[in-house]
């Protein structure tokens, strides 16, 4: 549920829910949940290049559920969850779209690992390639027709 603007919930952990909202796969709406991720970490006195490290992961990740989950346009939700604790960001992303191919995240490819001069720039996989530059211990599963994808953004301080 998203929270009603009061005192951040925490657990006995340390960790604070920035973020616990289901929204629809449309490219508008995640711009939407990654600004106001980014807003509730920054109010945490998140460093700036560690909010730009989480806008592009979020950005990329929900983009490639709007774009390849449920392609087309196809109608479907995603359920973005996150949490700081302490010095990382703890991401979930769900959706019930397409599972990705042979059950498991892309790898990702630096765009200029084969580039040419004359080449134009590559489509593909390079968004994944900064997601694992910029993650740790991203995970992905499929269970009862549901992606999950869970990471962690490590955050180098204030």
């Amino acid at each position: 549920m998203p929270h009603d603007g009061g005192t951040e919930p925490s657990s006995a952990f340390g960790t604070t829910v920035l973020v616990d909202q289901s929204f629809p796969a449309d490219f508008r709406w995640v711009r939407r949940w990654v600004q106001n991720t980014v807003d509730a970490l920054e109010a945490t006195g998140t460093s700036a290049d560690d909010l730009s490290s989480v806008e592009i992961v979020l950005a990329e990740a929900m983009n490639n559920v709007v774009e390849h989950a449920y392609p087309d346009g196809r109608d479907g939700k995603i359920r973005l969850v996150a949490k700081r604790r302490n010095d990382a960001l703890m991401v979930e992303i769900r959706d019930r779209g397409r599972p990705m191919p042979q059950g498991r995240a892309p790898l990702g490819n630096h765009p200029m690992a084969e580039f040419h001069q004359d080449d134009p720039m590559p489509e593909g996989g390079f968004g994944w390639y900064l997601i694992r530059e910029i993650v740790r211990d991203l995970v992905y599963d499929r269970q009862d027709d549901e992606n999950m994808l869970l990471f962690r953004i490590k955050l180098t301080g204030s």
